[in-house]
């Protein structure tokens, strides 16, 4: 039976799947003439099998907007599904699952109850973001960004399966922790310092001398003032403190994009030698007399 949550996500599938079908028939015939042109001359065939194989046989006109919706119709299959695989969801359906005798009182509704606060989905989010952002700048971006995609489907996967490891919820955390956390911390610490230097270096080289002087000095004070703050409030929810380490987050990876984007600022190198040369071999109009070149000449010979 197809629970009533799920179907909302079927019927948004099948929409967006006839949509992308439309648009693909549609500017297909815009690419090869127009509408009256492709019925003229035979080719409403290619406008139709084109969007039905996928563009394997005939034609799909703007394959970005055909794939966009293709892959909307996908996501809310895939979406749908699963709601219909855990019932919504529902604490009766799940009861019903977990066999004769299993009743509200003894009943396992973990999958309904969210154990603590899970960072993973906001890392996924960034990762997937700094992909997008790599596509259009640099594929070292699109390499972290799919490495950190890894991550959190690696991550994701072992919390999941240590908060129903056993029926004691604090003996699945102290098991992800010993599982986890001797590669968690190192690797967490060298990567994070990499990203903090390589993006604070990115918006300094951006801006002037002066200005980066000024960047440096303001970013120090501010992180200085948090942490102060913080520690004065040891009893703060642990979101507030999450929240602040996205903040920081955001405005640090924000600044070292646009800073990637306008580039290193000009470097000014201007020595005494070469201002005193440039004046000596130049005349009242700024061109080199010949006498001069000559001496010049010499002088560079007898060194």
């Amino acid at each position: 039976m197809i629970t009533r949550g799920s179907k909302y996500f079927y019927g948004a599938a099948a929409v967006g799947l006839l949509m992308a079908f439309a648009y693909g028939m549609i500017t297909g015939a815009s690419n090869n003439g127009g509408l009256s042109e492709v019925l003229s001359t035979g080719g409403l065939v290619n406008s139709i099998v084109g969007p039905l194989t996928f563009g394997y046989k005939g034609w799909v006109g703007d394959q970005i907007g055909y794939s966009i919706l293709l892959s909307f119709a996908g996501v809310m299959a895939v979406i749908g599904g699963f709601l219909t695989a855990f019932r919504d969801g529902d604490a009766e359906s799940l009861i019903q699952i977990q066999g004769p005798g299993t009743n509200s009182d003894n009943a396992d509704l973990r999958v309904v109850t969210p154990q603590g606060l899970s960072y993973w989905p906001i890392v996924g989010a960034f990762s997937f973001g700094l992909v997008l952002v790599g596509v259009a700048m640099s594929g070292l971006l699109v390499g972290i960004g799919c490495l950190g995609l890894v991550v959190v489907v690696v991550e994701w996967t072992v919390r999941a399966w240590s908060e129903r490891a056993t029926d004691d919820p604090e003996t699945n955390r102290a098991l992800r922790k010993k599982l986890m956390h001797p590669i968690e911390i190192p690797v967490a610490a060298t990567v994070g310092a990499v990203a903090i230097v390589f993006l604070m270096s990115r918006i300094l080289l951006a801006v002037s001398k002066t200005g980066a002087a000024i960047v440096i000095i303001l970013v120090a004070v501010i992180v200085f003032g948090v942490a102060i703050f913080l520690s004065s409030r040891p009893h703060l929810k642990r979101s507030v403190l999450v929240g602040a380490l996205l903040l920081g987050a955001v405005l640090l990876l924000a600044g070292g994009i646009a800073g990637g984007i306008s580039g290193p600022r000009e470097s000014e190198h201007h020595s005494g030698t070469e201002e005193g040369i440039s004046s000596l071999t130049s005349g009242p109009s700024g061109h080199a007399s010949s006498n001069e070149s000559t001496s010049l000449d010499r002088l560079t010979v007898e060194y």
